[in-house]
């Protein structure tokens, strides 16, 4: 009996998707590490260009940059070597670290902290135990963070970008006009208190 006939509404493309994701998310990651959303935000430029300008293997360039391009990252005109690619809207407002609404820092230290962890999934499911840093014997998590400057800049900057949005949305709605002063308790980098300045001259900011 052949089960596809019996459900032809079903198919198993979405067990595949999720199955396979980690693919895609590996490809967003690594343009992001790589700064590829930063570079196009002066403008479309060719394959070649790109190439050069992170000293890519030919043999794989046109692959990424057309999955980005599949993705809905990269916009582009012509094939391969008459190619030029642009950003997507949203990459370009969001993946661009030059702008205030970037949220790139989250998949920055997705990619280069978070992503190898979940390997471990199926380990953390059977002992219970964490699977980050502290597996092989570092320090705790946070004490790890403010022993390393680059990665507590890394986290710092993940935490405030993903939050940009709701920090932005709250200091342009909220009535601020009854309040001398703001207090952000826990406020890493202080992206919260800096866009309530921005729009609240008034306010001092702690």
């Amino acid at each position: 009996m052949d089960a596809t006939k019996e459900r032809p509404d079903i198919n198993p493309s979405k067990i595949l998707e999720i199955g396979l994701g980690f693919m895609a998310s590996k490809t967003l990651l690594t343009a992001v590490k790589l700064g590829v959303f930063s570079f196009l935000a002066n403008g479309e430029r060719s394959g070649s260009d790109i190439q050069s300008n992170f000293a890519l293997n030919e043999r794989c360039l046109y692959d990424f940059l057309d999955t980005l391009v599949s993705l809905g990252f990269l916009d582009r005109d012509g094939l391969k070597e008459t190619a030029v690619y642009r950003n997507s809207p949203e990459a370009d407002l969001f993946l661009d670290k030059k702008k205030a609404t970037y949220v790139g820092g989250i998949l920055e230290m997705a990619n280069n902290r978070l992503f190898r962890f979940w390997a471990d999934l199926e380990d953390a499911l059977k002992t219970g135990r964490p699977q980050n840093e502290v597996k092989s014997g570092e320090q705790p998590i946070f004490e790890m963070l403010y022993s390393d400057p680059d990665k507590l800049r890394e986290f710092v900057m993940a935490m405030g970008g993903i939050q940009m949005g709701n920090f932005a949305k709250f200091a342009n709605e909220f009535d601020f006009s009854d309040y001398k002063t703001h207090c952000d308790v826990g406020g890493s980098g202080g992206h919260l208190s800096i866009q309530i300045a921005l729009n609240n001259p008034h306010l001092k900011c702690t």
